[in-house]
Order: C-alpha cells, then sequence, then structure tokens
C-alpha cells in the first residue's frame, strides 16, 4: 500500500521551509510514501520513498538532564517544600522509580510523563533530608541520579540517651549526638526533668555544650524521667526521654552474712541473706569474689541474681575467704567476708619464664602496637590475672591479656603515655600464687606545663611571665619550651620564641593599653606538646590614674578672685600624684573651663579675673604617671563678693561635762547682704585640730556644741555667711573652757513643722529628727503604739550624744501614727510627739465579701467598708467580675455610694468571681475577691400541700385547709392556688381570685345542693407545685357547729393585779355568728384585762368562742402568765417630719409633740443644745407622751432642742432641729445714704400662724 501527501500553500515559500512530515498510522504494514510539491499551478512531480517503511518502534536508552543545582546539594529551610524536576527520555518510555537512602518516598507527591519527572515534598522537615536516587530504566538499559538534599532545621532527638552514674542526690547522664543535625552545628544541649508522680518537665539545665551532664538537687529516692534536646543555629529540636525512671538512690548495704552450705575437694557452695537497706533502689544482682589465705588481692568469681552460688574447680587443701556485694543501680555496696574455707589437693606452683623480654621492661613509641607473650606453667594449670600499678587491669578494645595453651599474651594497641606502669602478672591454682611484674614505658611528647601562668611585672611595653615544667615529660627529658602570643582581638598566635631554656619569659616590644595572652608548650624529641594558656592581660603600668580629689572648698574670696583648696585623692593609684590640674564654670553654664595653665604643686589655688557678684563652681583632677584621674565633686556655687567681716568673740552661756552652749555678735559689716546662718568650730585643747561642730545652718547667734569629752578644754571659733554665699574669715577663738557637769532637767527642741501633722503620700520618706539638751546627757528612746522602735530594713533610728534622727523610707499608710520621743536622766524627763500621716490607696473592703440571694441572672454582694481609707474620704466603690475560667475582670459598676449592690445579666450556670475596689482620692485600692459562686436559681418548685381537708360548709362556701408542703423548694412559698371540680364537671375551675398566704380559703359562690372536690397548688419564686390529692366530694348545705378555738391566744401585758390577754377569732365560726357571754356588758374586741389578781401569782388562762351552737374549743395562753410588773426602757415614737429641720415662720406658733412609753413611766425633760432649760416654753408631759409649745417664735427660737426620757430601766435622748424663718439683724447705716423717710422697716409685723409637728393628734 502506498500513502501520497499533497502540500497546500497558500503563498511561496523557500525550499527549507518544510523538510519533514509526521505521517500517523494505525497499520503496522510496510508503506512507501510519496511527496509532492504545490504551487499556484498546481503539483509537481512527486518523490518517492526508495524502498518500503517498515514500521516499528526505535529503541533508546533512557537518559535525564539534571538541573545544576540538583548536581550540587539542594539546601532548604525546614517548611519550605522540596521540588525536583528532572527532564527524561528514552524509548520505550522509561519507569521512574524514586528512592531514599534505599527506601520508599513516602511524604513525596511523585509526577512522571513520557517527558519528565517531578517529585515534590510540601512543608519539609527535617526528616526530608538525606540522599534521594532517581532510576530510569526500560528494555535498552537503566539509569541512576542521585540527589543530596540538606533541610536547614533544628536537630533530631539525641540517641542512647542513658544514666551513667547514679547516688542519692545526683544523676549523671550521657548521650550521643542526634542523626540529624539540621543541616547546622551542634551548639547547645538542653535537659529537662519531672517526677514520675507529675506531667510537666522543668528545665534543670539550660548551656550543655557537651554530651553527659549531672543533675544534682534530686529528692533521695524519688524517680525521676529526663528529656534532652539538642540546639542548633535553628532551634530546639525534638527531644528524647528516657524510657523508664531512674531512681536517685545510694549503694546498698551489705548482706548481714554469708555461710558455707557445702564443702567439697573442688568446690564450695555458698549462700547469703538479703541487705536491710537497698539504698532506695532495687537489687539488680550479687557480687562474688574470691581471696585466698595470706593474700591482699580478690578475685572476681561470679555475678548471679539469686543469693546462693556454687564455686567450682576449688583445689583440695587451699584455704579462700569468699566475700559478697549486693548490687543496685547506683552500684556496689561494701563486701561481706566469709570465715576462711580449706580446699585439700597436690598442686605446683605457677612459674612465669621472662627471659625473652630484656631486663623485664618494653619501650614503645605512641602509637606503636605492642604484644608480648610469656611462657606460665603450673599445676593444676593456673589462672593468670593482671594487675596494672597494682590495680586491675581494665580489657578493653586497645588493651587485651588472653592465655593460650601454654602462654599468656598481653597486647596493647595504638599505645599512648597512660599505658606506661607496672603489669604484674599473677598466677594462681591450689598450690600457691606467683607474680612477675614487667615494666612497660610509652614515650610521647610531653604534656602541657603546669600552671598557672603567673604574670611577674607588666608594664606599658613588655610583660614577664613563669610557669612550671609540665608533669609528664613524655617518657624523655624536656629539651625547651616554645612561647607564642596573641592579641585578644585576633585569633592568630605569633611565636615569640622556640628556645627557651628556663621556665620564665619577658615579653617586649607590647602595644600600650592592648590586651594579650600567652600560651607556652614543652618539647622534647618527639615534639611539642599541648600548649597552657595565661589569663588576658593588659600591657599597661601596674598602677592606675589617680581617684577623684576631695571637693574643693572656699579658702578665701573678693569680688574678682577666689581661692579654693582641697584634700589629695583618697586613692594615689599606686603611683605618687604629681600635681593638680583646676577647672571653672559659671554655675548656669555646662562648659568647664580649664584655670591652671600648669600643673599645680600644692592643694590650693586662686583664680583671679572674676565678675562680681557672679556664682562659679570648681573640680579639681590630679595626675600621676599613669595619666589624669577623674575630677572631683564640684564645688558648691561660691559668689565672687566682698567678705564678711567675722562675728564676734564666741562666749559660753551654759557649759556641763559633754555640753556647751557658746554665743557670739554679728559681724559688723555683712558684705551687702543679710546673714543668713553660722558655722561652728571646735577645737580640744592643747594639741586638737579645727574640726565642724554643727551639721544643720545655724539662724541664731547662739549653738549648743554637744559630744564633747569631760573635764576636757575647748576653744571654739564661728564663720558667718550672708545671702550672697560669701562665708566671713573666723571668728576670734573663745576663751578655753572646760566641760564640767551639772544636772538639768532634758529638752527636747524641734523645728516648728514637727509641732503639726506631718503629711505625706505613700512611696515617700519622711524625717523627724530633734535637738536634746540635758545634764548629765540624757537617754533617749523612740515609741510607737507604746512599743520602742527598732531599726528596720525601711525604718532607721539614729541617736548621736545630743540628737536623735528616725527616717522611714517608702513609707506606706501603717507607717503612719504617733512617734513618741523620750529623754532622761536623772534631773527628769521629757516628752515630744511626733504625728505622721501617710497619704495612700484605702487597703481592702472589711471581707468577707459575702454573695446572697443567688439565681440565675443576678445576685446581691455585700461588704464592709475598708479598715484603712488611705487618710482620704471614700468616695466610691468599683465592682468588677469575671468568669472563673477566664482571667480578664469586666467592670460591674463604678462610683458606689453604698456597700451592698446587686448584680444583674449574669449567665446561667456559670461559676463567678466578684471583687470590690475602694476608691478615695489617691486611687483604687487593694481588691476584696469573693468565693466562686455559680449563677443558678438555689431553689426549685415545691412539693404539692398535703391533707386538703373542706370545714365550715353552707349553701354556698367551704372552707378549704391543707398542710405546708414536705419542702418548699429551697425558696419560701409565695401563696396558694385553690381549685374546685363540681361532680357534674370535667374542670378544675380556680377558686382564688388574690393570692391565698394562709392555709384556708374560704370557697363561695356555690350552687346549693351541688357536690365539690377541691385541691390546692403551692407556688414560689421558682413556679408552680404539682397539684395536691384531691379531697373527698361535700355537698354545699348550711350546717351549724360550735365553733373551733380561738387562734394564737397570747399575752399583752402584766402588772402585780392583773394580765392582758389577746387572741385571734376562730378560724371556723360553726356555722352560726358568735354571741358575746364575758364580760356581761360585752366584750367588742379580741384582747381583755384580767384585774384583781394576786401580785406574783400564776395563772392559767383558756379563750373559748361561742355561737348559738354553744361553746367551742377552748385554747389555752401558754406558759402561765404571772401577776408582776414588767420594766420597760424608755422608747419614743419621733415622726419622720421630726427627724428633718423643722422650718416656721417668725410669729408661728411651734408645738412639738412626741408619744412615749416605758414602765415605770418615765420622766421627760426639754432643754436646748447648750444644755439650759427652755423658758418661753409650755411643757406638757403624761404617761403617753410629752409635747412643748412655744407661742409667737422669733429669730432667737432656732436651734436644737433635746428631749431625754428616763426611768429605772435606762433613758433616751433624742434631738429636734428647729429653724425659724426672721429678718435679719439691723446693719449699721452708712450716713446719708438713705433717708429716715425712705428707709423700710425692719420687721414686717406677720398674721399669728400655727406651727405644729407631732407623730399624732391628741
Amino acid at each position: 500500500a502506498s500513502v501520497s501527501v499533497s502540500i497546500s500553500i497558500s503563498q511561496q515559500f523557500s525550499s527549507e521551509s518544510l523538510s519533514a512530515f509526521c505521517v500517523k498510522s494505525n497499520s503496522k504494514q510496510d508503506h512507501e510514501h510519496r511527496i509532492s510539491a504545490v504551487n499556484a499551478k498546481g503539483a509537481g512531480e512527486p518523490a518517492e520513498t526508495q524502498e518500503a517503511v517498515e514500521i516499528l518502534e526505535r529503541a533508546a536508552e533512557p537518559e535525564f538532564e539534571l538541573d545544576v543545582e540538583l548536581r550540587r546539594t539542594l539546601v532548604v529551610r525546614a517548611g519550605c517544600s522540596i521540588r525536583m524536576f528532572v527532564p527524561i527520555k528514552g524509548r520505550p518510555s522509561p519507569s521512574v522509580t524514586w528512592t531514599k537512602e534505599g527506601g520508599a518516598v513516602t511524604r513525596a507527591v511523585i509526577d512522571s510523563t513520557e517527558s519528565f519527572t517531578m517529585l515534590l515534598i510540601p512543608e519539609s522537615t527535617r526528616n526530608d533530608a538525606g540522599k534521594y536516587e532517581l532510576t530510569l530504566e526500560n528494555a535498552s538499559g537503566k539509569k541512576t541520579a542521585e540527589v543530596h538534599v540538606r533541610v536547614l532545621d533544628s536537630p533530631g532527638p539525641p540517641i542512647n540517651l542513658k544514666p551513667v552514674k547514679i547516688d542519692k542526690e545526683s544523676i549523671t547522664l550521657s548521650w550521643e549526638m542526634p542523626l540529624i543535625d539540621g543541616g547546622a552545628k551542634i551548639t547547645n544541649y538542653i535537659i529537662e526533668k519531672r517526677e514520675s508522680t507529675r506531667k510537666a518537665f522543668a528545665t534543670c539545665v539550660m548551656h550543655c555544650p557537651t554530651t553527659s551532664a549531672r543533675i544534682g538537687e534530686l529528692g533521695e529516692g524519688c524517680e525521676y524521667y529526663f528529656r534532652v534536646s539538642a540546639e542548633n543555629e535553628y532551634g530546639i529540636g525534638e527531644a528524647v526521654e528516657t524510657s523508664d525512671p531512674i531512681r536517685a538512690s545510694q549503694a546498698p548495704t551489705p548482706p548481714p552474712s554469708i555461710v558455707p552450705t557445702d564443702i567439697t575437694k573442688n568446690s564450695v557452695s555458698l549462700a547469703w541473706t538479703r541487705p536491710k537497706h537497698d539504698g532506695g533502689s532495687r537489687i539488680t544482682g550479687y557480687v562474688l569474689e574470691a581471696q585466698k589465705k595470706g593474700t591482699d588481692q580478690w578475685a572476681h568469681v561470679t555475678t548471679v541474681k539469686t543469693m546462693d552460688f556454687i564455686v567450682k574447680n576449688l583445689n583440695e587443701n587451699e584455704e579462700y575467704i569468699f566475700r559478697v556485694m549486693a548490687v543496685n543501680l547506683s552500684g556496689r555496696s561494701a563486701p561481706r567476708e566469709s570465715k576462711p574455707i580449706t580446699v585439700k589437693e597436690s598442686t605446683m606452683l605457677p612459674e612465669f619464664d621472662l627471659r625473652a623480654v630484656c631486663q623485664k621492661t618494653v619501650i614503645a613509641k605512641a602509637g606503636d602496637d605492642i604484644k608480648v607473650e610469656i611462657p606460665v606453667i603450673g599445676r593444676p594449670r593456673p589462672t593468670v590475672s593482671w594487675q596494672k600499678d597494682g590495680t586491675a587491669l581494665k580489657l578493653t578494645q586497645r588493651t587485651n591479656a588472653e592465655m593460650t595453651g601454654a602462654t599468656v599474651v598481653l597486647s596493647i594497641g595504638e599505645c599512648n603515655r597512660s599505658d606506661s606502669g607496672v603489669y604484674t602478672m599473677t598466677g594462681k591454682n591450689i598450690a600457691g600464687t606467683v607474680s612477675e611484674n614487667l615494666i612497660v614505658r610509652v614515650h610521647d611528647v610531653p604534656g602541657p606545663p603546669k600552671g598557672p601562668v603567673k604574670i611577674v611585672e607588666i608594664s606599658r611595653t613588655y610583660c614577664v611571665f613563669s610557669w612550671e615544667p609540665p608533669e609528664n615529660d613524655g617518657g624523655v627529658p624536656i629539651n625547651n619550651y616554645v612561647v607564642e602570643i596573641r592579641d585578644t582581638t585576633s585569633q592568630t598566635w605569633t611565636e615569640l620564641s622556640a628556645t627557651v631554656i628556663r621556665t620564665v619569659f619577658k615579653a617586649v616590644r607590647l602595644n600600650t593599653g592592648s590586651e594579650y595572652q600567652f600560651r607556652v608548650k614543652a618539647k622534647n624529641r618527639y615534639g611539642a606538646g599541648p600548649p597552657i594558656t595565661s589569663e588576658a592581660v593588659v600591657a599597661a603600668y601596674p598602677f592606675k590614674v589617680p581617684g577623684p580629689p576631695g571637693t574643693p572648698h572656699v579658702v578665701a574670696f573678693t569680688k574678682d578672685s577666689i581661692t579654693v583648696g582641697w584634700n589629695e585623692p583618697v586613692s594615689d593609684g599606686g603611683s605618687e600624684v604629681l600635681g593638680y590640674h583646676v577647672e571653672r564654670k559659671e554655675r548656669s553654664s555646662i562648659i568647664w573651663t580649664k584655670i591652671s595653665s600648669s600643673m599645680v604643686k600644692g592643694n590650693i589655688f586662686k583664680s583671679s579675673g572674676l565678675e562680681d557678684g557672679m556664682a562659679y563652681e570648681f573640680r579639681v583632677s590630679a595626675e600621676n604617671l599613669a595619666g589624669i584621674g577623674k575630677a572631683s565633686k564640684a564645688s558648691e556655687a561660691i559668689l565672687a563678693l566682698d567678705p564678711v567681716d567675722p562675728p564676734g568673740q564666741p562666749e559660753p552661756v551654759f557649759v556641763n561635762k559633754n555640753v556647751i552652749t557658746i554665743q557670739w555678735t554679728k559681724p559688723e559689716y555683712d558684705g551687702g547682704f543679710k546673714i543668713t546662718g553660722y558655722t561652728v568650730e571646735k577645737k580640744e585643747l592643747p594639741d586638737g585640730r579645727w574640726i565642724r561642730a554643727n551639721f544643720t545652718n545655724i539662724m541664731e547667734t547662739q549653738f549648743t556644741v554637744s559630744g564633747l569629752t569631760q573635764d576636757a578644754s575647748y576653744e571654739f571659733r564661728v564663720f558667718a555667711r550672708n545671702a550672697a554665699g560669701s562665708v566671713s574669715m573666723p571668728s576670734d577663738p573663745s576663751d578655753p573652757i572646760t566641760c564640767r557637769d551639772d544636772i538639768v532637767e532634758p529638752r527636747i527642741m524641734v523645728d516648728a513643722v514637727f509641732r503639726d501633722v506631718v503629711q505625706l503620700k505613700a512611696g515617700e520618706s519622711f524625717k523627724l529628727d530633734a535637738d536634746i539638751a540635758g545634764q548629765p546627757t540624757p537617754s533617749m528612746v523612740w515609741t510607737k503604739n507604746g512599743k520602742e522602735v527598732e531599726n528596720t530594713l525601711k525604718l532607721e533610728v539614729r541617736f548621736t550624744e545630743l540628737t536623735t534622727t528616725l527616717t522611714n523610707k517608702d513609707s506606706v499608710r501603717a507607717d503612719g501614727g504617733e512617734f513618741v520621743l523620750t529623754a532622761t536622766n536623772v534631773g527628769g524627763f521629757a516628752k515630744h510627739i511626733f504625728k505622721v500621716k501617710v497619704l495612700d490607696r484605702p487597703g481592702p473592703p472589711v471581707g468577707p465579701l459575702k454573695v446572697s440571694d443567688v439565681t440565675a441572672d443576678n445576685c446581691v454582694i455585700a461588704w464592709a467598708p475598708p479598715a484603712d481609707d488611705g487618710g482620704a474620704k471614700i468616695e466610691g466603690y468599683v465592682i468588677e467580675k469575671r468568669e472563673s475560667s477566664r482571667l480578664v475582670w469586666t467592670s460591674v459598676a463604678s462610683d458606689l455610694q453604698v456597700t451592698e449592690y446587686k448584680v444583674t445579666k449574669l449567665l446561667k450556670g456559670n461559676e463567678y468571681i466578684f471583687r470590690v475596689m475602694a476608691l478615695n482620692k489617691y486611687g483604687l485600692g487593694e481588691s476584696l475577691e469573693s468565693e466562686p459562686t455559680i449563677a443558678d436559681n438555689p431553689y426549685t418548685v415545691p412539693d404539692p400541700p398535703e391533707n386538703p381537708e373542706v370545714t365550715a360548709i353552707t349553701k354556698d362556701s367551704m372552707v378549704l385547709m391543707w398542710q405546708e408542703p414536705k419542702s418548699n423548694g429551697g425558696t419560701p412559698i409565695t401563696h396558694y392556688n385553690v381549685e374546685r371540680k363540681d361532680r357534674i364537671g370535667l374542670r378544675w375551675v380556680k377558686c382564688n381570685k388574690r393570692k391565698v398566704k394562709e392555709l384556708q380559703f374560704r370557697a363561695g359562690g356555690l350552687v346549693p345542693g351541688h357536690m365539690y372536690e377541691f385541691r390546692v397548688t403551692a407556688e414560689n419564686a421558682a413556679g408552680i407545685s404539682a397539684p395536691s390529692i384531691s379531697s373527698p366530694f361535700y355537698k354545699a348545705t348550711d350546717t351549724l357547729y360550735v365553733p373551733g378555738a380561738p387562734c394564737n391566744p397570747r399575752v399583752l401585758d402584766t402588772t402585780k393585779s392583773s394580765i392582758t390577754v389577746a387572741w385571734n377569732k376562730p378560724v371556723y365560726d360553726g356555722g352560726s355568728e358568735w354571741t358575746i357571754r364575758t364580760p356581761k356588758e360585752g366584750l367588742k374586741a379580741t384582747n381583755f384585762t384580767i384585774l384583781n389578781l394576786k401580785e406574783n401569782q400564776e395563772y392559767k388562762i383558756q379563750i373559748s368562742a361561742l355561737n348559738s351552737e354553744g361553746m367551742g374549743e377552748a385554747a389555752a395562753v401558754p406558759e402561765n402568765p404571772k401577776a408582776e410588773d414588767r420594766l420597760l426602757p424608755p422608747e419614743m415614737d419621733v415622726d419622720a417630719e421630726l427627724r428633718k429641720v423643722v422650718s416656721l415662720r417668725a410669729c408661728c406658733s411651734l408645738r412639738l409633740f412626741v408619744p412615749i412609753r416605758g414602765r415605770p413611766t418615765p420622766t421627760a425633760k426639754w432643754t436646748k443644745e447648750d444644755g439650759e432649760t427652755v423658758e418661753r416654753a409650755t411643757i406638757d408631759t403624761t404617761t403617753s407622751y410629752t409635747s412643748l409649745v412655744i407661742e409667737n417664735v422669733n429669730r432667737f427660737d432656732s436651734g436644737k432642742y433635746n428631749l431625754t426620757v428616763e426611768n429605772s430601766s435606762g433613758s433616751k435622748t433624742v434631738t429636734v432641729q428647729v429653724r425659724v424663718l426672721d429678718t435679719p439683724k439691723r446693719q449699721a447705716a452708712w450716713p446719708g445714704l438713705l433717708s429716715a423717710a425712705a428707709a423700710p422697716p425692719l420687721v414686717t409685723k406677720l398674721p399669728n400662724c400655727w406651727k405644729e409637728m407631732s407623730t399624732h393628734s391628741v
């Protein structure tokens, strides 16, 4: 078959425009093709294929093209996606397989087509790091590519976490680095712990750069879980946790005893008992050791978990001692030894052949392998053990000792210096023990020199330091030392010398002020060993710049110059002070100017060229070889003014054994300004120096100097200071004055500010000080609330000889009160009370915060005002609430003026906490919180009423009675509802239109002759109860009975000859009106007074009701009343109007009427506020009331009227405020302002009026 392909084009193409065409074919037969070119004239001559084309698939090996980024390591941050896109080709289409580390890629999304394959991992983690392999495979071949991925993340969990040492207070843990480091270096490990009884971990080690740590301060016997997290620059990784709890414990006590249970010619059976104390951890096993008689070496026999063991292969007639040790997680106990045990058998001593080892010494270089083979004989065949330097040889991967048929071999791989020593071979059998020594010497580079590196001398350009030779010389002599230096700002070490023989070295050519470190290495013929490094040292003089001099003080001054002096620095820095530099500045300036052109050698300097009246400050700096030190404190501002004349010569006014009072005269010239104070200096004779005697400013020309020595003589001088700050020269010294003792009563002198109450705000400090005078020196004590004041962290009391100070810092409200200073001597005592008031926010309201009347949506909270109002009036209260499941408080009410509030808009079932804070002008005080309260109704509907009973039946009414429900549902029953049902009807009809409060109800409106039944429901705040059981049916018809018993009989009053009783009407009148029988003239009320009784006689009283049918059941008055007078304290029924201000117009009448009562009858007395009697009033007093009447009142009748009623049982007083509205007083008229004809009357007569204030009409 042939296929013709024609090409149709709409425009001219070049011959190269189309040179290939794909012919689709669904047939697998051979094909021939031809192609013709077509133009506007038509199709040209075709060209045919040379031969038939066979249709088949051409095979091609798989190929892929890896991007440059994938050929390198692909680096991504954790959380980002990993995308590997690889173009592929091959025929037939190759199968694509992605693997990671030889396993399947589980988290990846893989998309593969004929032309590409793509692997996508969204939100990568550290576990996605590793080597990914792409495998392409088809019939033509197979090809594999590798892509390395590194995910930058926090590290994975460490591995192999385990305890390596346990005792009763600490546990040492070790672990290995995580398999996944997160693409960065592990910089730290964090260790956490938790007790096995708790759920929360607590961090115990925050910084641990190594893979082991000791965790201390553990509870003995407590079990702990530990977990360790690795940290790199990307954060803290996953934690590894111990699988089982670890108990903090110690080694157990030894087993109490070990005894042999059986002995043969070659074995011994042993048994032991369990230790009394396991050390706080479970016993995991027992270690059994044996020792032959006459030796000190103990041999390990076995480790077992049981408490018995058979030691076999023992030799006959040999004497052994066995010991056993208990083992727990913390280690082994002390051993418990058995008595010597003998096993007998013929023997031959062991023997070692050391002829092949020269001088029994083996020499090797560090890093080489050592192998020594030594023949050994003995019968029976001995066992050989090894020791190194007297200690059992520990067999490791490097060190091994084994025994062949006739030799013993010691092997040490890659030996080092620690392998040097004396190795002891001990051959044992039942014949005895033989030991031989083998000396092993390993030569190596020396160890570090012995430190620390000592700085012998330091200067600006050189440093001398020394060290000690190394303890480990590497087995050969030390040849020399290598010294290196490093500037601490650089990481590079520079060699100073490599041929230092001695252990001291001088480093020269150092840069002044630079910080250096030195390190030293010892060197032998095998090379240089590890170094020892010095502490950082600064190249500088060994001394410092001097400290600041003393604060400059004025020596002399004029209007254009000031001379200042100062004291030497406390510290000269280790070098002599060379001189000083002086600076000054104007008080209002901030710039200091140097005024000493050269270094000042002495301690005094005159500054000239000053401006008259200008204030200057001075400061001084000291200089030594190290440089200029810090400046002194600035002097007080000094005015350039003319000096003040000195005061007059001091003269004594009062003298005792340690106090002298002096006085002087004012200066003749005050320098042009007012004298503002004086300074007093004293000098003890004969060799004393002048020192200041006063510590506060002296305003007067008299001063008391205290703290003097008895029988010592003193001179005094005085300086004057004016308002401009100018200080005079000292006055002439006083004549010598000798302290002698006189008895003078103590006096306390305080500033005027302490005579009033000292007020301050909370947080501020207050200081109370006083001067004391007296002879002999009084003793002083501060007290508060009757207790002596003691020094605390915030309160300090200081005493000098004649002064005392009390200072309180960070004051709170409780720090206020009265501080009493008492001074006492043999002449008497003096006392002064300092009153301090600290103003603060109020304290918490007085609790508890009561929550009552709780319902589903509201409750009532109540509290008491704060015990401490902070020194200011309580302006209100703020109430807040929060649900107990939340932390945020919400406002309920603010600026409340009451101490009780009803909180509304609560959510049913939610638990609330309320708090109340008091507010004064200084802010909100501390809060008072309530207990959690659940907003829910505390009650349910009541139970149904019980036992409904019908009585008092008439033709149109019946009286229904019932009993209260067994349960009121938790809240009082508000009322009852009564329902009835006619026998011929179907519905229950409500009988009551109003709420029924009592346990009975009269149902009216009945149809005569009909049968009715009744039921009752109770209602409370929660709702209506279920109805009671129905009463029987009753017929509405008239029936007459005797009345029921009167209700509630009671005693109203008693006297010595009468008793007054009262009662309520019977519930049931029997169907007929009452008939009055007692007394004969008729009784209209439900009370009666029984007269003519005997005094102090008890009586039984019964009351019965009567109707037309007769007398009903009697009701007895309870408790057999006695005829006696009752004593009642006086009482007054004051009307609400009298409790206010009674206001009335002038010329009206005032009438105050107050009912009174009491037994015996009280007396009444009216007085005015100042206690004088009311002269213009008419007072009328009876047994039941008292009244006061004043006719034609005027302004002078205004004021307070006190009424006092009194009898033998007590008294009571009430005050009535009366205000009379009248014209004002006559004022003095200014001459010429008003004429006499034009002046209005000062008092206008009003019509007569009557003002009556009473509580009852008469």
